[in-house]
C-alpha cells in the first residue's frame, strides 16, 4: 500500500491552511486511505524565493530519504514551486528520488516514469501558466496600492510614519495627537536643542513612541480577525523609549511639510535573481491637508542638522591619531577634533586641534570644564610618539600579531574552500543547464518550450554572474589577507633598534597599528597656567608622563642640532618613565609627590612639589627631553622638517645657544651632551 504524505504551504500568517488540508484529506477519505497525521506537512511562509527556510518541507524530503514516502499530494501545482523553473527542477528531483506526484487542483499525476514525454510537456505548459498567475496577481496588487495613494489613501510606508493614520475610509489623515509632538520636536530642535536632550524629554513625559502605538494597533486588530497574537522582533524594552535617532529620523522627514514622495518598483518575484529594481509609477505631490509644519521651520531645522553633520563628521573628514585614546583629567570628558583656536605657536601655522568635550558650550551642552586642554594636533602626536617611539621599537609584538596571522591564514584556507566549492558549484550549474537545454531543445516546434528556454538561459546567466562575482570577491580577500600577514610580519622583523625608529617614524600604518596595539589611555591635566601634562598609559603597563607649553616656548625650551634633529625644532618636554609608579598628581592641589623608591631617579628627592619645582629639578638632573612636530594626517611633514617661520635663522640660532662653552651651566651641558650622543 502507498504511503501518501500531504505538504500544505501558504504566503503569509494571514492566510489560512486548514482549506488545503480538508480537501486532501477528504479526498483520501473517499479513496478508504488513511494519512497518518505525522505526514501532514504545513508550512506558513513566503513562496517568492528559492533560499526561503521551509522547515516543514525539509522534515518532508528527510522522510522521503529515509524511504517513509513514496508518494506526495499538493492542492495545486504552486504549492510546490512558484516559478516555472522552480516547480520542474522539484518534480525532477522528486521523480529521481522514486516519489510519485499528485496535485488536486489540476487534477495531475505524475509518474516516477520520466520518459512520460506527454506529462512533461503538460507539466511545462502549467508550470507557466502558474507563473503568470503569480505575476499577474502581484502586479494587480501593486497596481490597487498606486490607486490607493492616488485616492489620498496611504500604503504602509509613509501612513505608518509617526503622526498619520488612515481614517476609517482608508484615507490617510494627521493623527493630531502625534502632530502636537512632531510640532514641539521640531520647535525644540530649532530653538539649539540637541536630539538627546529632546528624547530624554519624551521620555520624562511618558510621550509614547511611534512603534509601541503601532504594535498595540497591530495586536488590536489580530484580535478583531481572530488572529494569534504575533510578536514583534524590533519591540523590546529598549524600543518603547524615546532615543536620539528616532527624533533624527522624524527631524529629516518632508512628510510633514505635506510633500508626498512614492516610487513603486515592479515586483521581483524571484528574489534570488539581483537585478536593478524597475520604477513602475512615481508618485509627487504636495499635499497641504497632511502639512504639519511649516517650509521655514523645516528648512531652519534642515540647516542645522546640516551643519551637526558636518560637526560629527570632523573626525572622518579629518584624520586623527590620538582622539579615541584621550580622556581629560581635569574632569572626565573625551576629547573632540576641530579647527584650531590655538594661535601661540606660530612655529607650524594651520593645523587641527584635540579639544577637551567639556570646555564646549553651546545651547545644548553648556561648558562643565574650566581647564580641559586644547592642544594642536602635531604637538601631541609628536610629543605621545616620540615618548613611545623606544618602546615601540623595542617591544617584541611577535606574540600578538601571531595570533592575527594565525586567523588570517585560517581564513585564507578557508577562502580557498569557499572558491573550490563555489566553482564546483557553477560547473556542476553549468552541466545541469546544458542538460536541460538539450532536454527543451527537442522540443523546438513548440511555443512554450521556446519560452522555457528564455526563461532558462536568463536564469543560468544570472545565476552564473551572482556565483563569478562571489569567486571574485574571495580572490580579493584572499590578496588582502596576504598583505595584511606580510605588514605583520614587517612589523615583527628584527632590525636596529635606532632604524627600527625610523622606519615606525616614517611609516603612517606602522604608527597607527602601535598606537592602537599598545597604548591604553593619554590623560590631560592642567597643573600649572602655562603646561599641560600628559599621561600616557600603555597595555603593557608602562607609563610615561611628557608636558606641552600653552604659550609660546623660549629659546632655551627649543632645541635644534642638526646633526640630531632630523624633524625640524624639538621642543623640551619631560620624558619620565613612571613604570614603577613612584610619582603621583594630585589635580585637586596641583602638587607632584615623589616617593623615592625608584630605581630610575635616584637623584631626585623624596618629597613634594609644585610644578615648577619639579620641573627645576628634572633640568638639574638631567631628567629633561625634546620633541619635534608629528603631522599625521599629512606624513610628508615627517620625511621632510615642517614649514617653520623664520626657520634658518631660529635654527641658526638655536645651534649656536646649544654650542657648549666654559659659561654654560652643568646641568646644561650634561643635556646637550647626551642629546648629541644620541
Amino acid at each position: 500500500m502507498a504511503k501518501i504524505a500531504i505538504y500544505c504551504r501558504v504566503s503569509t500568517q494571514m492566510q489560512n491552511t486548514d482549506r488545503q488540508r480538508e480537501e486532501l484529506l477528504s479526498l483520501a477519505q473517499s479513496k478508504s486511505i488513511q494519512i497518518p497525521e505525522k505526514h501532514i506537512y504545513v508550512d506558513v511562509i513566503s513562496g517568492f524565493s528559492k533560499t526561503e527556510i521551509r522547515p516543514k518541507f525539509t522534515e518532508l524530503m528527510k522522510a522521503v530519504d529515509n524511504k517513509e514516502i513514496d508518494e506526495i499530494w499538493f492542492s495545486e501545482l504552486t504549492r510546490l514551486g512558484r516559478s516555472s523553473v522552480e516547480l520542474l527542477s522539484e518534480i525532477q528531483n522528486f521523480q529521481r528520488k522514486g516519489i510519485k506526484l499528485y496535485f488536486q487542483k489540476q487534477n495531475l499525476t505524475v509518474e516516477t516514469n520520466k520518459t512520460d514525454l506527454g506529462t512533461q510537456v503538460l507539466l511545462s505548459v502549467l508550470a507557466v501558466c502558474s507563473s503568470y498567475e503569480i505575476e499577474l496577481f502581484a502586479e494587480r496588487s501593486l497596481s490597487g496600492k498606486i490607486n490607493k495613494v492616488k485616492n489620498g489613501g496611504g500604503i504602509g510606508g509613509d501612513n505608518n510614519a509617526f503622526g498619520y493614520m488612515n481614517d476609517s475610509n482608508k484615507k490617510m489623515v494627521i493623527r493630531e495627537e502625534e502632530a502636537e509632538v512632531i510640532r514641539y520636536i521640531y520647535n525644540e530642535y530649532a530653538n539649539g536643542k540637541s536630539t538627546i536632550e529632546i528624547a530624554d524629554n519624551l521620555n520624562a513625559n511618558n510621550i509614547t513612541t511611534s512603534l509601541s502605538t503601532r504594535v498595540k494597533e497591530s495586536a488590536e486588530r489580530r484580535k478583531n480577525k481572530g488572529l494569534e497574537p504575533k510578536e514583534n522582533p524590533h519591540y523590546t524594552k529598549s524600543t518603547k523609549k524615546w532615543k536620539p535617532n528616532m527624533v533624527s529620523k522624524i527631524l529629516g522627514n518632508d512628510l510633514y511639510t505635506g510633500h508626498r514622495h512614492i516610487i513603486f518598483h515592479k515586483p521581483n518575484l524571484d528574489k534570488d535573481i539581483k537585478k536593478e529594481p524597475e520604477i513602475i509609477y512615481e508618485y509627487d505631490e504636495q499635499v497641504e491637508e497632511l502639512r504639519i509644519i511649516s517650509d521655514e521651520l523645516f528648512e531652519r531645522v534642515r540647516q542645522r542638522l546640516l551643519q551637526g553633520h558636518y560637526n560629527k563628521n570632523n573626525a572622518m573628514k579629518h584624520e586623527n591619531l590620538l582622539k579615541h585614546k584621550m580622556k581629560c583629567g581635569e574632569c572626565g570628558s573625551n576629547f573632540s577634533v576641530g579647527k584650531s583656536t590655538e594661535n601661540a605657536t606660530g612655529y607650524l601655522t594651520g593645523g587641527r586641534s584635540y579639544k577637551c568635550y567639556g570646555r564646549i558650550n553651546r545651547h545644548d551642552k553648556p561648558s562643565i570644564c574650566t581647564e580641559g586642554a586644547e592642544v594642536k594636533q602635531w604637538r601631541l602626536d609628536g610629543l605621545v610618539l616620540t615618548l613611545s617611539l623606544q618602546m615601540f621599537a623595542r617591544t617584541d609584538i611577535k606574540t600578538k600579531t601571531e595570533q592575527q596571522i594565525n586567523d588570517l591564514n585560517n581564513r585564507n584556507q578557508t577562502l580557498l574552500k569557499l572558491i573550490n566549492d563555489t566553482s564546483n558549484t557553477l560547473s556542476d550549474a553549468t552541466t545541469t543547464y546544458k542538460k536541460q537545454l538539450l532536454r527543451l531543445s527537442l522540443l523546438d516546434e513548440d511555443t512554450t518550450a521556446q519560452e522555457l528556454i528564455k526563461e532558462l538561459q536568463t536564469e543560468f546567466t544570472t545565476k552564473k554572474q551572482t556565483l563569478e562575482d562571489e569567486i571574485n570577491q574571495y580572490h580579493k580577500e584572499q590578496t588582502a589577507n596576504s598583505i595584511t600577514i606580510k605588514n605583520l610580519q614587517h612589523i615583527t622583523a628584527q632590525a636596529n633598534l635606532y632604524q627600527r625608529m625610523d622606519e615606525i617614524w616614517r611609516s603612517k600604518d606602522l604608527v597607527q597599528t602601535m598606537t592602537n596595539e599598545m597604548i591604553d589611555t593619554i590623560t590631560l591635566y592642567r597643573p600649572h597656567p602655562h603646561w599641560i601634562l600628559v599621561i600616557t598609559k600603555y597595555r603593557n603597563n608602562m607609563e610615561m608622563w611628557g608636558t606641552l607649553k600653552t604659550c609660546k616656548y623660549r629659546n632655551d625650551e627649543m632645541f635644534y642640532d642638526e646633526m640630531v634633529c632630523q624633524h625640524g625644532i624639538e621642543f623640551h618636554t619631560w620624558a619620565i618613565n613612571n613604570s614603577e609608579q613612584c610619582f603621583n598628581y594630585n589635580k585637586e592641589t596641583k602638587l607632584f609627590h615623589y616617593n623615592g623608591n625608584s630605581t630610575i631617579y635616584t637623584e631626585i628627592t623624596q618629597g613634594t612639589y609644585t610644578f615648577d619645582e619639579l620641573n627645576k629639578t628634572l633640568y638639574q638632573t638631567q631628567w629633561i627631553g625634546s620633541y619635534p612636530f608629528y603631522c599625521y594626517e599629512n606624513n610628508e611633514y615627517n620625511i621632510y622638517p615642517p614649514k617653520i617661520k623664520g626657520t634658518k635663522e631660529l635654527q641658526q640660532h638655536l645651534t649656536a645657544t646649544n654650542i657648549i662653552t666654559d659659561k654654560t651651566p652643568e646641568w646644561k651641558k650634561n643635556f646637550l651632551e647626551k642629546r648629541q650622543k644620541k
